[in-house]
Protein backbone atom coordinates (compact mmCIF):
# COMPACT_ATOMS: atom_id res chain seq x y z
CA UNK A 1 0.00 0.00 0.00
CA UNK A 2 1.34 3.02 -0.64
CA UNK A 3 1.35 5.86 1.94
CA UNK A 4 1.96 9.87 1.24
CA UNK A 5 1.91 12.31 4.40
CA UNK A 6 1.21 16.03 2.81
CA UNK A 7 3.17 18.77 3.58
CA UNK A 8 0.82 22.24 2.62
CA UNK A 9 1.53 24.03 0.16
CA UNK A 10 1.66 28.01 0.14
CA UNK A 11 1.05 28.73 -3.61
CA UNK A 12 -1.56 25.94 -3.79
CA UNK A 13 -3.18 27.78 -0.75
CA UNK A 14 -2.93 31.01 -2.37
CA UNK A 15 -4.48 30.02 -5.35
CA UNK A 16 -7.46 27.68 -3.92
CA UNK A 17 -8.45 29.04 -0.52
CA UNK A 18 -11.06 31.68 -1.41
CA UNK A 19 -11.60 34.71 0.94
CA UNK A 20 -14.84 34.72 2.94
CA UNK A 21 -15.42 38.36 1.34
CA UNK A 22 -14.84 36.78 -2.21
CA UNK A 23 -17.67 34.09 -1.31
CA UNK A 24 -19.82 36.23 -0.80
CA UNK A 25 -19.91 38.75 -3.31
CA UNK A 26 -20.40 35.47 -5.65
CA UNK A 27 -23.51 34.38 -4.48
CA UNK A 28 -25.11 37.57 -3.17
CA UNK A 29 -24.83 37.30 0.48
CA UNK A 30 -25.36 40.28 3.32
CA UNK A 31 -26.66 41.45 6.31
CA UNK A 32 -24.69 40.66 10.13
CA UNK A 33 -23.03 37.46 10.58
CA UNK A 34 -24.86 35.53 13.56
CA UNK A 35 -23.41 33.42 16.16
CA UNK A 36 -23.16 29.81 16.36
CA UNK A 37 -25.00 28.55 19.09
CA UNK A 38 -23.81 25.28 21.44
CA UNK A 39 -26.48 21.97 20.69
CA UNK A 40 -29.66 22.84 18.82
CA UNK A 41 -31.29 21.93 16.05
CA UNK A 42 -30.57 23.82 12.62
CA UNK A 43 -33.76 25.53 12.70
CA UNK A 44 -33.09 27.30 15.85
CA UNK A 45 -30.26 28.35 14.67
CA UNK A 46 -31.18 29.31 11.28
CA UNK A 47 -33.93 31.41 13.03
CA UNK A 48 -30.77 33.90 14.83
CA UNK A 49 -28.95 33.99 11.68
CA UNK A 50 -29.75 36.23 8.78
CA UNK A 51 -29.72 34.68 5.48
CA UNK A 52 -26.34 34.29 3.23
CA UNK A 53 -23.40 32.02 1.87
CA UNK A 54 -21.50 29.61 3.98
CA UNK A 55 -17.67 30.39 3.82
CA UNK A 56 -15.95 28.70 0.76
CA UNK A 57 -12.25 27.10 1.26
CA UNK A 58 -12.03 26.31 -3.04
CA UNK A 59 -12.90 27.79 -6.30
CA UNK A 60 -10.56 26.46 -8.89
CA UNK A 61 -11.81 25.86 -12.32
CA UNK A 62 -9.70 22.60 -13.21
CA UNK A 63 -10.19 19.54 -10.66
CA UNK A 64 -8.05 19.96 -7.18
CA UNK A 65 -5.85 16.46 -6.24
CA UNK A 66 -6.97 14.86 -2.75
CA UNK A 67 -2.74 16.25 -2.09
CA UNK A 68 -3.63 19.86 -2.93
CA UNK A 69 -7.25 19.40 -1.33
CA UNK A 70 -6.09 18.25 2.29
CA UNK A 71 -2.76 20.06 1.74
CA UNK A 72 -4.90 23.36 1.45
CA UNK A 73 -5.79 25.40 5.01
CA UNK A 74 -9.83 24.68 4.62
CA UNK A 75 -12.86 23.29 6.74
CA UNK A 76 -14.34 19.78 5.68
CA UNK A 77 -17.56 17.78 7.34
CA UNK A 78 -17.69 14.05 7.37
CA UNK A 79 -20.79 12.75 5.66
CA UNK A 80 -21.41 9.48 6.70
CA UNK A 81 -21.51 6.45 3.93
CA UNK A 82 -24.23 6.38 1.73
CA UNK A 83 -25.77 9.04 3.46
CA UNK A 84 -27.64 12.04 1.32
CA UNK A 85 -27.22 15.64 1.99
CA UNK A 86 -29.75 17.98 2.63
CA UNK A 87 -30.50 20.76 5.21
CA UNK A 88 -31.17 18.39 8.16
CA UNK A 89 -28.11 15.72 7.45
CA UNK A 90 -26.22 15.10 10.43
CA UNK A 91 -22.42 15.98 10.80
CA UNK A 92 -20.50 14.30 13.35
CA UNK A 93 -17.22 15.34 13.03
CA UNK A 94 -15.77 18.98 11.45
CA UNK A 95 -12.21 18.43 10.39
CA UNK A 96 -9.92 21.26 10.27
CA UNK A 97 -6.56 20.99 8.02
CA UNK A 98 -4.35 23.68 8.66
CA UNK A 99 -2.63 23.71 5.24
CA UNK A 100 0.59 22.00 6.96
CA UNK A 101 0.10 18.41 6.88
CA UNK A 102 -2.24 18.20 9.86
CA UNK A 103 -6.11 17.97 10.97
CA UNK A 104 -7.93 18.69 13.72
CA UNK A 105 -10.86 16.31 14.66
CA UNK A 106 -13.88 18.11 16.44
CA UNK A 107 -16.36 16.11 17.44
CA UNK A 108 -19.64 17.69 16.37
CA UNK A 109 -22.62 14.54 17.29
CA UNK A 110 -23.01 12.63 19.95
CA UNK A 111 -25.97 9.72 20.56
CA UNK A 112 -25.75 8.41 23.74
CA UNK A 113 -27.87 4.78 23.96
CA UNK A 114 -29.92 6.65 26.79
CA UNK A 115 -32.72 9.37 25.97
CA UNK A 116 -30.22 11.88 27.52
CA UNK A 117 -27.48 14.34 26.06
CA UNK A 118 -27.57 13.86 22.53
CA UNK A 119 -26.01 16.46 20.79
CA UNK A 120 -26.76 17.32 16.98
CA UNK A 121 -25.18 18.89 14.21
CA UNK A 122 -26.66 19.61 11.10
CA UNK A 123 -26.03 21.16 7.70
CA UNK A 124 -28.53 23.80 8.51
CA UNK A 125 -26.75 24.85 11.64
CA UNK A 126 -23.55 25.67 9.19
CA UNK A 127 -25.76 27.84 6.89
CA UNK A 128 -24.09 31.75 7.12
CA UNK A 129 -21.42 30.83 8.74
CA UNK A 130 -18.04 32.19 8.07
CA UNK A 131 -14.35 30.12 8.73
CA UNK A 132 -13.77 31.33 11.83
CA UNK A 133 -17.07 30.61 12.65
CA UNK A 134 -17.44 27.40 11.32
CA UNK A 135 -14.24 26.51 13.68
CA UNK A 136 -15.91 27.78 16.46
CA UNK A 137 -19.30 26.14 16.10
CA UNK A 138 -16.85 23.09 15.81
CA UNK A 139 -15.24 23.89 18.73
CA UNK A 140 -18.27 24.39 20.96
CA UNK A 141 -20.06 21.26 19.78
CA UNK A 142 -16.62 19.45 20.47
CA UNK A 143 -17.12 20.38 24.21
CA UNK A 144 -20.66 19.79 24.34
CA UNK A 145 -19.78 16.08 23.16
CA UNK A 146 -17.31 15.68 25.88
CA UNK A 147 -19.56 17.15 29.10
CA UNK A 148 -22.47 14.97 27.97
CA UNK A 149 -20.75 12.24 27.57
CA UNK A 150 -18.75 12.28 31.03
CA UNK A 151 -22.24 12.78 32.76
CA UNK A 152 -23.73 10.08 31.33
CA UNK A 153 -20.99 7.90 31.83
CA UNK A 154 -20.80 9.01 35.18
CA UNK A 155 -24.50 7.27 35.22
CA UNK A 156 -24.05 4.30 33.51
CA UNK A 157 -21.20 3.15 35.19
CA UNK A 158 -21.92 3.95 38.26
CA UNK A 159 -25.05 1.76 37.52
CA UNK A 160 -22.22 -1.04 36.09
CA UNK A 161 -20.60 -1.28 39.25
CA UNK A 162 -23.91 -1.41 41.26
CA UNK A 163 -24.91 -3.87 39.03
CA UNK A 164 -21.63 -6.12 39.53
CA UNK A 165 -21.63 -5.94 43.88
CA UNK A 166 -24.93 -7.31 43.27
CA UNK A 167 -24.17 -10.12 40.95
CA UNK A 168 -21.18 -10.79 43.26
CA UNK A 169 -21.93 -10.46 46.95
CA UNK A 170 -18.63 -11.97 48.23
CA UNK A 171 -16.79 -8.86 46.10
CA UNK A 172 -19.45 -6.27 46.70
CA UNK A 173 -17.06 -4.26 48.76
CA UNK A 174 -14.13 -4.23 46.99
CA UNK A 175 -16.35 -3.58 43.77
CA UNK A 176 -18.11 -1.01 45.33
CA UNK A 177 -14.75 0.64 46.46
CA UNK A 178 -13.45 0.23 42.64
CA UNK A 179 -16.99 2.07 41.66
CA UNK A 180 -16.47 4.63 43.94
CA UNK A 181 -12.66 5.33 43.02
CA UNK A 182 -13.67 5.39 39.22
CA UNK A 183 -16.34 8.08 39.80
CA UNK A 184 -14.16 10.02 42.02
CA UNK A 185 -11.72 10.20 39.06
CA UNK A 186 -13.97 10.16 36.08
CA UNK A 187 -15.87 13.31 37.79
CA UNK A 188 -12.56 15.15 38.01
CA UNK A 189 -12.05 14.60 34.62
CA UNK A 190 -11.65 17.84 32.82
CA UNK A 191 -12.32 18.73 28.69
CA UNK A 192 -9.18 18.50 26.29
CA UNK A 193 -9.19 20.65 23.17
CA UNK A 194 -8.13 18.47 20.40
CA UNK A 195 -4.81 18.53 18.83
CA UNK A 196 -3.99 18.63 15.09
CA UNK A 197 -2.85 15.62 13.85
CA UNK A 198 -0.56 14.26 10.83
CA UNK A 199 -2.75 12.64 7.92
CA UNK A 200 -2.17 10.46 5.67
CA UNK A 201 -3.18 9.60 2.05
CA UNK A 202 -3.34 5.51 1.30
CA UNK A 203 -3.72 3.77 -1.57
CA UNK A 204 -3.95 0.11 -3.25
CA UNK A 205 -5.53 -1.82 -6.36
CA UNK A 206 -8.85 -0.84 -5.26
CA UNK A 207 -9.09 2.52 -3.08
CA UNK A 208 -7.48 5.45 -1.71
CA UNK A 209 -8.46 6.28 1.77
CA UNK A 210 -7.63 9.65 3.52
CA UNK A 211 -6.10 8.71 6.95
CA UNK A 212 -5.12 9.80 10.87
CA UNK A 213 -6.19 9.72 13.97
CA UNK A 214 -9.03 10.86 16.68
CA UNK A 215 -9.25 11.49 20.23
CA UNK A 216 -12.55 11.19 21.72
CA UNK A 217 -13.93 10.80 25.40
CA UNK A 218 -13.61 6.72 26.35
CA UNK A 219 -17.13 5.11 27.73
CA UNK A 220 -15.65 1.63 27.62
CA UNK A 221 -13.53 1.35 30.89
CA UNK A 222 -15.31 1.00 33.44
CA UNK A 223 -14.94 -3.11 33.01
CA UNK A 224 -11.35 -2.82 32.41
CA UNK A 225 -11.29 -0.87 35.63
CA UNK A 226 -13.16 -3.46 37.65
CA UNK A 227 -11.14 -6.15 36.37
CA UNK A 228 -7.78 -4.29 37.36
CA UNK A 229 -6.21 -4.45 33.85
CA UNK A 230 -6.22 -0.97 33.19
CA UNK A 231 -6.25 2.91 34.76
CA UNK A 232 -9.36 5.05 34.38
CA UNK A 233 -9.06 5.66 30.44
CA UNK A 234 -10.93 8.83 30.08
CA UNK A 235 -9.78 9.02 26.32
CA UNK A 236 -9.45 6.84 23.39
CA UNK A 237 -7.22 7.85 20.56
CA UNK A 238 -9.54 6.07 17.37
CA UNK A 239 -7.66 5.46 13.76
CA UNK A 240 -10.09 7.07 11.15
CA UNK A 241 -10.12 5.80 7.34
CA UNK A 242 -12.31 8.08 5.34
CA UNK A 243 -12.73 7.02 1.39
CA UNK A 244 -11.76 9.21 -1.36
CA UNK A 245 -14.16 8.43 -4.13
CA UNK A 246 -15.03 11.60 -5.30
CA UNK A 247 -19.05 12.56 -5.85
CA UNK A 248 -21.36 15.41 -7.27
CA UNK A 249 -21.71 18.77 -6.39
CA UNK A 250 -24.54 18.65 -3.77
CA UNK A 251 -26.51 22.54 -3.82
CA UNK A 252 -27.94 23.48 -0.55
CA UNK A 253 -29.57 27.39 0.33
CA UNK A 254 -26.40 29.07 0.81
CA UNK A 255 -23.98 26.64 0.63
CA UNK A 256 -22.34 24.41 -2.17
CA UNK A 257 -21.05 21.19 -1.20
CA UNK A 258 -18.47 18.66 -2.93
CA UNK A 259 -15.94 16.21 -1.80
CA UNK A 260 -15.40 12.60 -1.53
CA UNK A 261 -17.62 10.06 -0.47
CA UNK A 262 -17.16 10.40 3.31
CA UNK A 263 -16.11 14.24 3.65
CA UNK A 264 -17.04 17.15 1.93
CA UNK A 265 -16.47 20.90 1.53
CA UNK A 266 -17.92 23.92 0.92
CA UNK A 267 -16.91 25.40 -2.39
CA UNK A 268 -17.71 28.37 -4.32
CA UNK A 269 -19.52 28.65 -7.61
CA UNK A 270 -16.63 27.74 -10.02
CA UNK A 271 -15.36 24.93 -8.39
CA UNK A 272 -14.85 21.56 -10.64
CA UNK A 273 -14.78 19.07 -8.26
CA UNK A 274 -12.02 16.88 -6.42
CA UNK A 275 -9.81 13.55 -7.57
CA UNK A 276 -8.31 11.36 -6.14
CA UNK A 277 -4.58 10.82 -5.59
CA UNK A 278 -2.38 12.33 -7.95
CA UNK A 279 -0.97 9.20 -9.95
Amino acid sequence: MMQKHVVGNKAVTALLAVSFAVSMAACGGNGTQGQPSGAGSASTARESRVSKATAAFFDSKTEIPAEQAFGTKSVWFDKGSGVDIDDESTVDYIYVFDGKGSVTAYQTGYYPSTDNGAVTTTYGDLLGLSEDELIQLAKDRDKDCFDNARENYLSTSAKFFADKAEQDTSKAEEITKKGEEFQKTLSKTEYEEPAAKPFYLKANSSEEMLSFQISRFNEKSADRYLEGSGDVETFATVNTDLDLEPIDTVQLDGMRLQGYSRIVTSVGPDNKGFTGMEQ
